[in-house]
């Protein structure tokens, strides 16, 4: 009897499991779905200003401008002493390996520059990922928040792109770097590495080709220094949204597949939890009824001998 209880309750216990897990996995499935389609708009958003800011340097290389002096954005820092590292994880667990990965990317990342000489701070977007930061790494945490509800969200955006921009120009990071997921499906999701300032762009040389001669010549208003560092504090938030973004997508990727793994593991569980059940009950009734032929049995011989005595 003792066994049939504990299974019993084990039973419920994996039950309520269950439940929390496909509640889980129902949940992240919904928020994937609205993060997947807003990364891959702003993928394609990003691609159209990496175009104009890339036409805009090969008009500027076509008049022989320094691109560099164009805009504080392009222009590196003469030696690298301080780096400043925006670090993207998760809040929570049940996501399987999503915060362990990208947290021993940025680990990494800081051990290789303070083995140079750099000093690194950093600014955690994720609680587990601040948390792991402060306990196995030397970096200087100087800044860390969770993710609000709806997400990625504007404001925020705004403020860190400001503290980013700021902290490379006033001289307080001469470089700034990012850790982050990048999302390709549920399934692929891949840690990486880049660095958001000073920008750079590829494929300058090629593009000025195409803005030589007559036809492609550009007019500024008020002047090309003022329109690219424009375009370029635009660009510098649309990065910041994007790995955002696709942060947010992976860990609700990678927690949707954990948690109906684990509902699958659970019916599995239930099942096997279901089945000891019934055997034990089998036993038990056959031990009931094996009790209750052989009291029935034993009173018969007694009613025998009773009689054989008269």
């Amino acid at each position: 009897m003792q066994k049939l209880v504990e299974v019993r309750k084990r039973a419920t216990t994996v039950k309520s499991i269950r439940s929390v897990a496909s509640t889980m996995a129902t949940v992240a499935s919904a928020k994937l779905s609205r993060a997947r389609e807003r990364a891959a708009g702003m993928r394609v958003y990003a691609e159209r200003m990496r175009e104009v800011v890339r036409r805009q340097q090969a008009a500027a290389a076509a008049l022989g401008v320094d691109l560099a002096a164009l805009s504080p954005f392009l222009q590196p820092h003469a030696e690298t002493h301080r780096v400043l590292l925006l670090h993207i994880s998760g809040d929570r667990g049940m996501c399987g390996s999503y915060n362990s990965a990208i947290d021993r990317l940025a680990e990494v990342f800081v051990s290789e520059r303070l083995a140079e000489g750099v000093e690194v701070s950093a600014i955690a977007k994720g609680l587990k990922g601040a948390k792991y930061l402060r306990r196995r790494t030397a970096a200087t945490v100087v800044d860390a928040a969770g993710w609000p509800r709806a997400g990625v969200i504007a404001q925020e955006l705004d403020a860190l792109s400001e503290r980013l921009s700021q902290a490379f120009l006033s001289g307080e990071a001469d470089e700034v770097w990012c850790t982050y997921t990048r999302f390709y499906s549920p399934m692929r999701r891949y840690p990486t590495l880049v660095r958001l300032l000073p920008l750079r762009f590829e494929g300058v040389g090629a593009a000025a080709g195409a803005v030589t001669g007559e036809a492609t010549r550009w007019f500024f208003e008020p002047d090309l220094a003022t329109v690219l560092t424009e375009l370029l504090g635009v660009f510098l938030r649309l990065q910041i949204e994007d790995v955002l973004l696709e942060s947010y997508a992976s860990e609700q990727g990678a927690r949707m597949i954990t948690m109906e793994e684990a509902t699958e593991r659970a019916d599995r569980s239930l099942q096997e939890l279901t089945v000891a059940y019934n055997r034990l009950r089998r036993e038990l009734i056959t031990s009931d009824l094996i009790g209750v032929l052989f009291a029935s049995a034993l009173r018969e011989d007694e009613r025998a001998a009773g009689a054989g005595e008269a």
